[in-house]
């Protein structure tokens, strides 16, 4: 019983937070959406009671009164119905589109400014799975919950009321069937929610696996390794194929316990409605028009019913985009940070004080001390896996040490704003990054308002000039995904081409020569 209702109350702050945080802000838009539910609902009680006049008025001999004045109804009853039908149905997916594009943008900027140890502790599938996957089913969840749990409800409420209007004592009966299917439908939706979980968690992997591959494909080809790879990957799609089979049969359970209890209610309908016929207590359109508000009740009610399984693997999902909304900044500014500014002629002394640094349980950095004095060339040497990057990764504090200091100046890197630190420092990495973008764009990453001069001067100061104009568009030229269209040499040079452009007192170079050739590295 508590963990019931420990899930309940797990399930409700899970709901607030999501209208809280990014339905709220939309309720006008909303309220519009649900006035629009409220007119097709209402729409649906005038079909059993247009077809009780019909079939009362051709039993009393008055066709001509039919003929007249039913056709034109109709017709204007389908006509204001289907335009509701059609502005609700573009409000709700627009809305549902708006939240979940909400909720990318946070997600995204979560991860943007999340610490480096968090990005680089999944692979960048896992990520990207939980941004586009799950957000899929918080979306389809949103435009049910409007539909079925507003709509149908309505619709329900309306059609309960017509039939009361038309038989009171039938319409117990519909009401004493229904109510069984609710204990099993329940039930299955929470063995929904752990299915879809686990198929969630499966398709990071799957998402992850794809993109390895596809990254690695020239190592795949280079080691003959094609058959292993795709056998990796058909396991994993087998996988998915599972665990899709397992959420799809719950779903598929929720419809036939629906169509059954349907069937019980309209066969305890039809027995009693032609015994009433029979002693002459009921007009055979009064029986017509009842039958016909019990199918129509069908759809809606069955919407309903399926509800619970779609709300329940939704919340699987909105438990994970939570969780990574929720990843805590480690790396963050002391209450007193102060603001490092270092200016022309200004002294950028860096030192490090017997600073120690472990990755988990791994000892990267033990008591490690050094000084490097302003206008100095430091360069650290070691074999891999000495702590070179370590090093220079802790500088901009991309983490913090563990133990020890890192000054500048004589001030404690921890005590300065996180932003002026790392305006005061250029990084060119071992592994040069590039964004899809042009190449002008690329050199301009850190200096957004460099004219087209600043940006040429770096180029010709980091080799790079040369080759930016014997490209397609010179330096409009579209560098492709990750720089792909470029080689390493060149993707390089365009990196050191960046870190010129900054101009920064502390230029940090962690092997950023390694994929340029003799001559270049010289001039660089």
């Amino acid at each position: 019983m508590s963990k019931t209702l420990d899930k309940r109350g797990a399930n409700r702050q899970i709901f607030n937070r999501m209208w809280q945080g990014w339905v709220r802000r939309y309720r006008g838009q909303l309220a519009g959406t649900v006035a629009l539910m409220a007119f097709v609902a209402a729409t649906a009680a005038a079909y059993p009671l247009l077809t009780k006049y019909i079939f009362n008025a051709l039993a009393d001999g008055r066709a001509g009164e039919v003929i007249l004045y039913a056709p034109p109804v109709i017709i204007l009853l389908a006509l204001l119905k289907g335009g509701a039908l059609f502005a609700q149905t573009v409000q709700v997916n627009k809305l549902a589109l708006r939240v979940t594009t909400d909720l990318q943008k946070d997600m995204a900027k979560s991860l943007i400014e999340a610490d480096l140890s968090v990005v680089t502790r999944e692979p960048a599938g896992t990520f990207m799975s939980r941004i586009m996957n799950d957000l899929n089913l918080v979306r389809e969840a949103f435009v049910r919950l409007a539909n079925n749990l507003v709509r149908d409800a309505l619709t329900v409420i309306v059609l309960i009321g017509a039939m009361i209007y038309l038989d009171w004592l039938m319409t117990l009966i519909v009401m004493a069937v229904y109510p069984i299917a609710i204990q099993p439908i329940i039930r299955i939706g929470n063995r929904q929610r752990k299915a879809s979980g686990s198929l969630q968690s499966h398709m990071e992997g799957v998402t992850s696996l794809l993109a390895e591959t596809l990254q690695g494909v020239r190592m795949v080809k280079a080691y003959q390794m094609e058959a292993s790879e795709t056998k990796r990957t058909a396991t994993a799609f087998d996988g998915l194929f599972t665990r899709l089979v397992a959420l799809l049969t719950g779903r598929a359970m929720i419809d036939p316990i629906l169509e059954v209890i349907g069937g019980l209610a309209v066969g305890g309908v039809v027995a009693l409605a032609g015994w009433r016929v029979a002693n002459g207590d009921m007009q055979v359109g009064d029986v017509i028009a009842f039958i016909t508000t019990l199918i129509m009740l069908v759809q809606p009610v069955r919407g309903i019913g399926t509800l619970n399984a779609v709300t329940q693997e939704a919340l699987a999902a909105a438990e994970r985009i939570l969780s990574l909304l929720d990843i805590p900044k480690l790396i963050i500014d002391a209450p007193d940070a102060r603001t490092l500014k270092i200016g022309k002629g200004d002294k950028g002394d860096i030192r490090f004080d017997k600073v120690g640094f472990t990755y988990g349980k791994e000892t990267a950095l033990g008591d490690v001390s050094f000084n490097a004095s302003s206008g100095q060339t430091v360069a650290l040497v070691g074999p891999s896996g000495a702590g070179k990057t370590t090093i220079i990764n802790l500088l901009p504090r991309f983490y913090d040490v563990d133990a020890g200091m890192i000054s500048i100046n004589g001030q404690d890197i921890r005590d300065l704003t996180i932003e002026s630190l790392r305006a005061n420092i250029a990084l060119v990495s071992q592994e040069a990054v590039l964004f899809e973008d042009t190449v002008a764009a690329n050199i301009a990453f850190g200096r957004p308002d460099a004219t087209n001069d600043d940006i040429m001067t770096a180029a010709k100061n980091a080799a790079a000039h040369d080759f930016i104009m014997a490209l397609p568009d010179g330096y409009q030229t579209q560098v492709g995904a990750m720089g792909n269209r470029l080689s390493g040499g060149q993707r390089q040079r365009i990196s050191i081409a960046r870190a010129m452009l900054k101009d920064a007192p502390i230029l940090l170079l962690d092997e950023a020569t390694a994929a340029l050739d003799a001559a270049s590295e010289k001039q660089v």
